[in-house]
């Protein structure tokens, strides 16, 4: 009967170390250079890999909460960028006919270009006159309204164009 009970044991101890590795381990805030690295993403001033910001994104937040017209999404908490409050992440899937990156954000456009120029002095210029335009940085990033938040996003096709030829 002891080794029964023995065996009883060793194998919840064994139950308990399993479901432990396959529970989600939570989540540290994202790295130090989370800045640079997914700022200068959103500001197009980076390559976009889809596969390197996926990875990235999945160890600053864990795996995506949702896939959803064409992105995978991650929520992010407690997370800034030139002061203002991210609130989500997406980098784009496979089915995407291209690669991006973007973040939504918990203040209005106007404030977040705003601050954008204030820490980096890059300009993002509106592309209308119109009561919510897009507005657009030299590089190609977009700031756009979502509803009354500033959606802002970096996108370079997945395709080459071909240029006129050559003489």
């Amino acid at each position: 009967m002891k080794i029964v009970t023995r065996l009883t044991n060793r194998l919840l101890a064994l139950a308990l170390a399993c479901a432990a590795s396959v529970a989600p381990a939570a989540h540290a805030a994202p790295q130090p250079s989370f800045g640079i690295e997914v700022g200068n993403a959103l500001l197009c001033l980076n390559q976009l890999n889809s596969k390197y910001f996926f990875d990235y994104l999945v160890a600053a937040f864990g795996p995506p909460y949702k896939t959803e017209g064409g992105a995978y999404w991650f929520k992010a908490t407690n997370v800034s960028l030139w002061g203002m409050q991210a609130t989500d992440f997406l980098i784009n899937d496979s089915s995407s006919q291209a690669d991006f990156i973007g973040a939504y954000f918990n203040t209005t456009p106007v404030k977040l270009t705003d601050a954008i120029k204030a820490a980096l002095g890059i300009r993002f210029t509106p592309e209308d006159d119109t009561a919510y335009p897009v507005r657009q940085s030299q590089a190609g990033s977009k700031i756009v309204y979502n509803d009354t938040n500033a959606k802002m996003y970096c996108a370079k096709s997945k395709f080459l164009v071909p240029g006129p030829e050559q003489p």
